[in-house]
């Protein structure tokens, strides 16, 4: 019935995959869990293995790291139920009836993403407000807001797919590191007619990083967009359309060099314990400008 994939990359997976496994075996429907460990740290692998001896799990640790796109390709492959349930493993479940509420859907033979939330309480490290602020308004959204523009709303931390739509719309792994190669995935999906349906089960975000790493990340993130922007593999974003109109009225060189003198205090305040949403999106446009410039 249901196969529930989790990448692992130094995170702690027990208290989601008994949480899942219990939801499961409560369903009464036949599960399993994949597990596979891309490439931790011994702390993380330590606490992990514990998973290998529980029923219907199955714990893995890989000899090499694969990247976001490959490592779900593994999983899928190695799953051998007709549904596929991918999962981060930096996820929170929440709701008692996270599985309940995907099941209640079946049979459906396109894809279905749940969501994203975040803890409405500010984290403790003060140095981890970006990322947390930046969730909150811009990744945590209803599924009414989402189904406005399936493809463009899609993430891939939280999806089920039938497990032969999965066969024919596989990640493509020409993306390195983080971002992007979940509308990557999303452009395929459009591009074969398979549809999207955004429903309210959102998992919660656990794995916060500092804004230094958020920013960092973040960087990775635009390289990638621009990469494949080029290839024409992603759908258009709204970091995309927001530049074409710069281009449209002349104004690409004059927002550049303006923010380009505002870059350092705009760092200033994102590295603080008090960023500003606003000042991270036109620091996300500098970042895309400069390197769209350069190439």
């Amino acid at each position: 019935m249901l196969s529930v994939l989790i990448p692992i990359y130094n995170q702690d997976v027990r208290k989601l995959v008994y949480a899942l496994a219990n939801q499961c075996t409560k369903a009464g429907i036949p599960f399993q869990i994949l597990c596979f460990d891309d490439g931790s740290l011994p702390k993380y692998k330590d606490k992990n293995k514990e998973l290998a001896f529980k029923m219907n799990i199955n714990y893995t640790e890989l000899p090499e790291n694969l990247g976001r796109s490959r490592i779900r390709n593994w999983l899928g492959k190695a799953a051998y139920f007709e549904y596929l349930l991918f999962l981060d493993g930096d996820s929170g479940v929440r709701d008692k009836h996270f599985i309940k509420n995907y099941l209640s859907g079946m049979p459906y033979e396109g894809v279905v993403y749940g969501g994203r939330s975040y803890q409405k309480k500010k984290p403790a490290n003060p140095k981890k407000i970006l990322h947390w602020k930046y969730g909150m308004r811009r990744e945590s959204l209803s599924a009414k807001s989402r189904n406005r523009q399936p493809y463009l709303n899609f993430q891939s931390n939280n999806f089920l797919v039938p497990a032969k739509v999965f066969e024919k719309v596989r990640f493509q792994e020409n993306v390195e590191g983080y971002g992007y190669e979940d509308l990557q995935y999303a452009l395929q999906l459009q591009k074969v007619g398979i549809p999207i349906k955004h429903i309210q089960n959102p998992i919660f975000h656990d794995g916060l990083e500092t804004n230094v790493q958020f920013m960092q990340k973040t960087k990775k993130s635009i390289e990638n967009l621009i990469f494949l922007q080029k290839k024409k593999q992603i759908p258009r974003t709204r970091l995309q359309d927001f530049n074409d109109k710069l281009k449209y009225f002349g104004l690409q060189s004059f927002v550049f060099f303006l923010l380009q003198k505002c870059v350092p205090l705009i760092e200033k305040n994102l590295l603080s314990t008090r960023p500003s949403v606003i000042l991270f999106n036109l620091w996300k446009l500098f970042i895309y400008l400069d390197k769209t410039q350069k190439k």
